[in-house]
C-alpha cells in the first residue's frame, strides 16, 4: 500500500505541475521573455560570442555568490594614546585594546584620538 500511496501522490504532483506549466505558458510576460531569450542567443551563437564576452564587454562580469561587492572594505583607523604613546591600528570596532581604553578614559576620549 504504501508503494501504491507513493504512486498516487506523485501522479497528483505531475498533475498540479502540468496545469502549472500550462498557465505559464498562456502569460504574455513569459512568452515575451522566451522570444528575447530566444533572439539573443540566435545572436550570440551568429557571432560566435558567449555571455560572459557580452558581460565583459559592457564592464560587467559575473560574480560568484562568495564575492559579495555591496559592502567594500571598511577604511583603516588609527588610534594614538597620548598618554602612553601606544598605537592602534583596526578597521572594525571590536579590537581588544582599544575597548580598553574605552572603559577607561571614556569612549569620546578615545575617539579624539583618532589620527587618521
Amino acid at each position: 500500500m504504501k508503494k501504491l500511496n507513493a504512486y498516487n501522490s506523485a501522479i497528483a504532483e505531475l498533475e498540479a505541475l502540468q496545469k502549472r506549466i500550462e498557465s505559464l505558458e498562456k502569460d504574455e510576460g513569459l512568452k515575451k521573455e522566451l522570444e528575447f531569450k530566444k533572439k539573443l542567443e540566435d545572436l550570440m551563437a551568429k557571432y560566435d560570442v558567449n555571455l560572459d564576452d557580452v558581460l565583459k564587454m559592457y564592464g560587467k562580469e559575473k560574480t560568484s555568490p562568495k564575492q559579495d561587492k555591496r559592502r567594500g572594505s571598511r577604511p583603516l583607523k588609527v588610534y594614538k594614546n597620548p598618554k602612553t604613546g601606544e598605537v592602534v591600528e583596526t578597521r572594525g570596532g571590536n579590537h581588544k585594546l582599544l575597548n580598553e581604553w574605552k572603559q577607561k578614559f571614556g569612549k569620546e576620549k578615545v575617539e579624539s584620538w583618532l589620527v587618521a
